[in-house]
């Protein structure tokens, strides 16, 4: 499809709409093949979610930061029947993200917030990569090697507006109270979101976080990250233990954070993380 000039596709698979670009090669290709993204990580995380009631009354919203063309809020959302607030800058991302939402009929229980999370509000200048799911943020406008290995600089920018993670809460009218779960997935800036939703850790709120020493460290946050964490959560889970062990999965003390972050090789890339604070 790429070849013949076509530049978007869009396809149902398993009761799910999804408009997605061609040369999204990572999440596009991904769905289009198989129908999800992520797709084991998240069926380990919703089975969690069950066994630990962290779904429960008037908390049952799960926040998506890094949400691309929504591969984790829809299919969030429609088997757990909660409400997301999905987080997107890029401009082109975010189009296919409300397509895709609005195809699935779910306008009305996830809402949109084309920003991305910064420690300062106003406005973060984003590098755009030739794949969809590698742009990344120009920390003070210098521009390095992307983190992500499979994904080429390219000499586009685009200026997007910024906010911490509990103003772009309270900018959808939601409160803290009602967030069950914090997604996140942006590419290097997860200390942005730890470090601006101290009010959800103070509550209880686990953080899924990925972990990508790369973007890290372009990011200036790699050497930072563990003890930032340590800050705010007290115990961890990798997800690949959630993934094989599922009931048996223990968290491990949140000390153990640097040297599972040092263990990850270059050919692992990165790894999920669930962050769990003393409250929860």
């Amino acid at each position: 499809m790429t070849q013949s000039g076509v530049q978007a596709v869009t396809f149902e698979r398993e009761g799910l709409v999804w408009t997605v670009r061609t040369d999204s090669e990572d999440i596009g290709l991904g769905t289009f093949m198989v129908g999800g993204y992520h797709r084991e990580q998240m069926r380990a995380l919703l089975a969690w979610m069950r066994r630990s009631g962290t779904l429960a009354g008037s908390r049952d919203v799960l926040i998506d930061a890094g949400a691309n063309i929504g591969t984790t809020c829809i299919p969030f959302v429609r088997e757990t029947g909660c409400r997301a607030l999905a987080i997107e800058p890029v401009a082109d991302n975010f189009l296919n993200l409300k397509k895709n939402v609005e195809s699935n009929f779910l306008s009305e229980r996830i809402l949109l917030a084309k920003k991305a999370v910064s420690r300062t509000p106003g406005s973060v200048r984003m590098c755009l990569t030739d794949v969809p799911g590698g742009h990344f943020v120009a920390r003070d406008g210098k521009v390095a090697t992307p983190g992500n290995p499979i994904a080429r600089y390219e000499e586009r920018y685009e200026d997007v507006e910024a906010d911490t993670l509990t103003g772009i809460i309270a900018s959808a009218k939601l409160s803290p109270g009602e967030i069950a779960i914090v997604w996140a997935d942006v590419q290097g800036c997860e200390l942005d979101v730890i470090e601006t939703g101290r009010a959800l850790w103070e509550r209880g709120v686990p953080l899924w976080a990925e972990v990508e020493p790369r973007s890290l460290n372009l990011q200036g946050s790699l050497s930072a990250f563990a003890g930032a964490a340590a800050a705010h959560f007290d115990r961890f889970i990798d997800s690949r233990d959630l993934m094989r062990l599922g009931d048996k999965a223990n968290p491990r003390p949140i000390g153990e954070l640097a040297g599972l972050i040092e263990g990850i090789k270059p050919e692992q890339v990165n790894t999920d993380i669930l962050l769990l604070p003393p409250a929860f």
